[in-house]
């Protein structure tokens, strides 16, 4: 294809014509995307522009100029010519690569490339090595890296003082191209938690004249803040890479953007916030509740060695433990992969928690309710006598209870690793999954209960007592809902109230009760309303 053919011109068009052509095949071709169809284009730009000259000059003895000597002769900045010409100017032009300087760039390996500048220095050829090294570097990407790192430290490329025309596609593309290179350098680092090489090889980057130029130094610290946000650090590499880079979130002197630099300042905030609570945990001063508190939660202990630390502690040390869980679990919940507990509310099972009122009143209204449809059973006594009878009585087992639990309550904790250790494995995590419950502390007062109501009603007061439990246990929904402060102050007055009940309950403990009479008018004794056989 000839040069006329390829710009798109007739054999007769002039020199101003044969640039505007040229200027607009260059926005559709780039140097760094097809370097040979760029040097044809190029050629063929030269070639029509000598056709365009020997035709305007006279015959009579006046040689044309060589193509090289028109290359050398054209002036660099083009974009004036393009202004003078009313067109749009493409990207400065690629020097044409001599065969002194193909020969030179034969062979080129990173190894190697300081001697060859060297040679071409010598040679009088540096610019068309240069221009021939910046085609090199396109050309096979596998050794751009080494040439652009090369580069910019020996011939200042991508600065101001750079001697070699360069297109702004290309220079992105070389600034990308060793920015990726840099993080992956200093990625390395980090993953092998190295932060003297991680800083050693930030500052040696940091100081490279290209990275001194405002865009590209804002590219630069982005990508350090991409880096850190991604990534795994310590609170000491943290402060001296601010130092270093001249970061200051008091002053809002930092890099852009600017979610990601809050995203990484709450994270400093994280691992002061961790790296205090391990220098605490490290103190002697156990006595402390602050300490304390981060001993048990950042410590490795076994159940036995959390007893024994929890065994002298009072109302301030429990109030420093929730505050740390609270902290952890609601501000800093990525630091809960760190601790030795998911949990941080498991020291709430070695709190000794009375029974609530409530509990009490719960308690004789059941075994009121029993004992009454026990005496309407055995024909003995009037109804209204009977109900009568069953609520006095009805607060022997209360005093019972009252008197048992409050030694239990102060035996239990003896009895907590055996109890953490069964309850891990008998309790279901479906019915407990916040490992509220242990087996000895409420199971054994519950099956004193269970025992309580089979002994008054049989089976079917086993039955009852167990299928409200389970119901209190799997349902949470309530039918309705106490005013919190009415039921603090009138304890025993809301106990009962129908709010607190489930749907299914609602509904369960009806059935129970009728067919508890219908067994005690129909089918009386054993098993259905007594245990004790005939």
């Amino acid at each position: 294809m000839d040069c006329w053919s390829l710009l798109q011109l007739p054999e007769d068009a002039d020199e101003r014509t044969i640039k505007r052509s040229y200027a607009r095949c260059l926005k559709t071709l780039r140097p760094e995307e097809d370097a040979e169809g760029f040097q044809r284009l190029r050629e063929a730009y030269e070639q029509a522009r000598s056709h365009a000259r020997q035709r305007q000059e006279p015959a009579a003895g006046i040689q044309a100029p060589s193509p090289l000597l028109a290359v050398q002769a054209e002036p660099q900045n083009l974009r004036e010519w393009s202004r003078l010409l009313d067109i749009d100017s493409p990207a400065p032009e690629a020097r044409t690569v001599d065969q002194p300087q193909r020969r030179l760039l034969q062979g080129l390996t990173p190894e190697n490339l300081t001697q060859r500048w060297q040679q071409a220095r010598l040679s009088d050829c540096a610019p068309g090595f240069e221009a021939g090294l910046l085609q090199h570097c396109f050309e096979r990407p596998q050794v751009r890296v080494a040439i652009a790192s090369w580069a910019v430290e020996h011939l200042q490329w991508l600065t101001p003082w750079q001697q070699v025309p360069m297109s702004a596609g290309q220079q992105q593309t070389l600034a990308q191209t060793l920015l990726q290179h840099y993080c992956k350098s200093l990625q390395a680092h980090l993953e092998v938690e190295d932060d003297r090489a991680f800083l050693q090889q930030l500052a040696a980057y940091d100081k490279e004249p290209w990275l001194q130029v405002f865009d590209q130094r804002q590219r630069w610290q982005s990508q350090v803040l991409q880096l850190l946000n991604d990534h795994s650090w310590s609170l000491a590499l943290l402060e001296q890479v601010c130092q270093l880079l001249h970061w200051d979130d008091k002053n809002g002197v930092h890099p852009e953007p600017a979610e990601a630099w809050e995203s990484l300042m709450q994270r400093r905030q994280q691992e002061s916030f961790y790296r205090l609570q391990q220098l605490k945990s490290e103190d002697e001063r156990i006595w402390e509740p602050d300490i304390l508190a981060a001993h048990l939660l950042l410590k490795p202990m076994s159940a036995r060695q959390q007893q024994q630390l929890l065994r002298n502690t009072d109302q301030h040390h429990w109030q420093a433990f929730h505050r740390l869980a609270q902290m952890l679990s609601l501000r800093y919940p990525a630091l809960l992969e760190r601790l030795p507990q998911p949990d941080v509310y498991y020291w709430l099972r070695y709190l000794q928690r009375p029974v609530a009122e409530q509990s009490w009143t719960r308690l004789w209204a059941g075994t009121s309710l029993a004992l009454a449809l026990y005496f309407l059973g055995q024909n003995h006594y009037s109804p209204g006598f009977s109900i009568m009878l069953a609520a006095a009585l009805g607060w022997v087992p209360v005093w019972i209870g009252l008197l048992f639990m409050s030694r239990w309550i102060r035996l239990a904790p003896h009895v907590i690793v055996q109890d953490l250790w069964l309850s891990e494995r008998w309790i279901p995590k479906a019915f407990d999954p916040e490992g509220k419950w242990l087996v000895l502390r409420h199971g054994l007062p519950q099956l004193a209960l269970l025992a309580l109501f089979g002994a008054i009603q049989g089976t079917l007061g086993l039955l009852t007592y167990l299928g409200m439990i389970l119901l209190n246990l799997l349902q949470s929904q309530r039918v309705g809902r106490i005013d919190p402060q009415l039921s603090a102050s009138h304890p025993w007055l809301t106990a009962l109230h129908w709010a607190h009940w489930s749907p299914l309950q609602m509904v369960f403990l009806p059935l129970m009760v009728l067919l508890c009479v219908f067994c005690h008018l129909y089918y009386p004794g054993f098993p259905l309303t007594s245990l004790y056989p005939p």
